[in-house]
């Protein structure tokens, strides 16, 4: 054998046995002795002399410093106790100062603490919340899945706890813990792995240039400093205790495998709009009082900027719509109204047969229906719940964002509507408002509504990648025939409601819509949720290629063999559905 590769071994095996004493517990005596004898036996076998520097070689730990993350650490010499006591009583009232500056600047601002046990950052939460106004922040810690959360998307619930504008939101260990642990653990490989940091850069971006101030705090012990904490027992905790933040306290893995993967999702998720800061945490006061000045060098330079560093996200322009999609749609397309009642008698008990099998698999769907001012949404709405269940679905009627609504990123308020899994969510108008009415009538900026493309992009694909259904169905009518509605909505007493001046002032703007829609479908058109175009001059060929889509989709997520649920009676005719709304024409 090569005299660097006997070396190499002998260091691997002295480097095992460092490891198992170093975790020793009484407990695990016997599988401490023979991990440390198979450890030695390269060594005796191979006869490799130890010498002083191959001890030394492998006493080599990664060092978490050379990690390419922001490090910070407070200018202040912190010898005694007294000298902690009046920095704090003379700083703390700089980072109160800043946290009401941006609070009247609406500045909604997400810190996340995170950090190996021992570490302190349970001291550091609560003093955060002792010198900051605890009015307006929500501390967070990440637990274990309620079933509410284990039936919805990963970052629901997260989404659920960002602060509003002018408040505070404190995580512990946040977004970043069940990544990191099930990597850990085998749970997740790597490609799960890098997709949950795109996932997670890609909400992070979204809520920076919304104009969130992000921080993220790592508490740095290194490993001799790790093991003296371990050994004083400052961190006990019992079996039963969830894990928190990124380490893993009850699990046998060495530190460098540890800091490794840290050091990945550190440095993968480091940006200048949500950057990441190592404090050294190997004492107390110096770790506090470095905390305390960074939020307040942080808040004050956002404060200065007026924003979150964009300067790394990528500002590539709009490629030009040159075919437009809603050229495709031949508006000539007519159902005969024999075939369009023997159609629907087959809807009536397909889909609710499916909708059943999709909710004992715990499937859920998200069905948008977007269109043209009196294009038939609620026409054919109605006929598809029909087909449905009222216990298994939920029709969400979009209007104008509240005052709440409001103050959070516009995505905020759709988030909190996803279904639970096994349930369908039916959305009469939807998120791409943004691109759409926002866009035309001036509500959003042109550099909202131009990266809303994308946001939307990234929120249906974490939607599809929890196992969400998203069908996305735009209805279209001709000018003509939607004047033509109009006239009539005017002369019967109980649809004039549906007419209002907005649908005017709309029509006035009919070219600016079918651009702007034009643009929508261009730009959200993606694999995993296509938009469907529905020719809707004829109701009831509308409402049948609806019903087709939806029915197609659930059946192409059935399993090879799935039981059939029980049905309970259903209609024969369609006598009822035809007067609980509009008739087919």
């Amino acid at each position: 054998m090569p005299e660097h590769a006997r070396f190499e071994l002998m260091a691997r095996g002295f480097q095992g046995l460092e490891r198992f004493f170093a975790d020793f517990n009484v407990m695990q005596l016997p599988t401490i002795l023979l991990g440390a004898l198979n450890s030695l036996i390269p060594v005796f076998c191979l006869n490799i002399p130890i010498q002083p520097d191959t001890l030394r070689f492998c006493k080599q730990v990664p060092k978490f410093s050379e990690m390419q993350i922001n490090s910070f650490s407070t200018q202040e010499t912190i010898t005694r106790k007294k000298d902690y006591d009046k920095i704090i009583e003379r700083d703390r009232g700089k980072l109160l100062m800043s946290q009401f500056k941006l609070r009247d600047a609406g500045v909604p601002v997400i810190i996340l603490v995170s950090g190996g046990q021992t570490s302190g950052y349970t001291r550091v939460m609560n003093l955060l919340n002792e010198w900051m106004d605890t009015r307006f922040i929500q501390t967070h810690v990440h637990r274990p899945d309620s079933d509410e959360e284990a039936d919805r998307p990963y970052f629901w619930k997260y989404w659920r706890q960002f602060p509003a504008a002018g408040s505070t939101g404190l995580f512990l260990g946040g977004w970043y813990t069940q990544p990191f642990l099930e990597r850990l653990h085998g749970k997740c490989d790597l490609s799960c792995f890098r997709k949950r940091i795109t996932g997670i850069k890609e909400m992070e971006q979204l809520l920076a240039v919304d104009g969130a101030l992000i921080v993220k705090i790592w508490l740095h012990l290194d490993y001799n400093q790790k093991q003296q904490n371990k050994e004083e027992a400052t961190n006990n905790r019992p079996e039963s205790t969830w894990q928190v933040t990124m380490d893993d306290w009850q699990g046998d893995f060495t530190y460098d495998k540890k800091m490794e993967l840290v050091s990945e999702l550190t440095e993968s998720t480091h940006k200048p709009h949500a950057p990441w800061f190592k404090v050294d945490a190997t004492d107390a006061n110096t770790c506090d009082v470095s905390v305390m000045h960074l939020l307040t060098k942080v808040f004050e330079e956002h404060l200065q900027r007026g924003s979150s560093d964009t300067s790394a996200v990528n500002g590539t322009p709009l490629p030009e719509v040159t075919q437009k999609p809603l050229d495709r749609i031949d508006l000539k397309v007519k159902l005969k109204r024999s075939l369009y009642k023997e159609k629907m008698a087959g809807f009536w008990e397909s889909i609710y047969v499916k909708a059943w099998q999709a909710h004992q698999r715990k499937q859920s769907v998200v069905i948008v229906l977007e269109g043209s001012d009196a294009a038939g949404k609620g026409g054919s709405i109605r006929r598809l719940i029909h087909c449905l269940d009222a216990r298994l679905y939920q029709v969400i009627q979009i209007a104008a964002p509240t005052k709440e609504e409001k103050s959070r990123h516009y995505l905020w308020r759709f988030w909190m509507q996803i279904p639970r899994a096994g349930f369908l969510t039916i959305y009469d108008r939807s998120w791409y408002g943004r691109v759409l009415v926002e866009r035309v009538e001036n509500f959003a900026t042109e550099e909202e509504w131009k990266r809303a493309y994308a946001e939307i992009n990234h929120f249906e694909k974490q939607l599809t990648e929890s196992g969400i259904i998203v069908l996305k169905f735009w209805l279209q009518i001709s000018k003509k025939e939607q004047m033509k509605r109009f006239k009539k909505r005017e002369k019967t007493d109980y649809k004039q409601y549906k007419l209002t001046d907005e649908d005017w002032r709309n029509r006035k703007k009919w070219d600016e819509y079918a651009d702007a829609v034009n643009d929508m479908i261009a730009y959200t058109d993606t694999d995993y949720a296509p938009w469907h175009l529905v020719s809707a001059e004829d109701k009831k060929s509308a409402r049948v290629s609806l019903l087709e889509a939806v029915e197609t989709a659930l059946a192409a997520h059935e399993p090879e063999s799935e039981p059939v649920p029980v049905a309970e009676p259903l209609p024969e005719s369609e006598a009822g559905l035809e007067s609980s709304g509009e008739s087919a024409q």
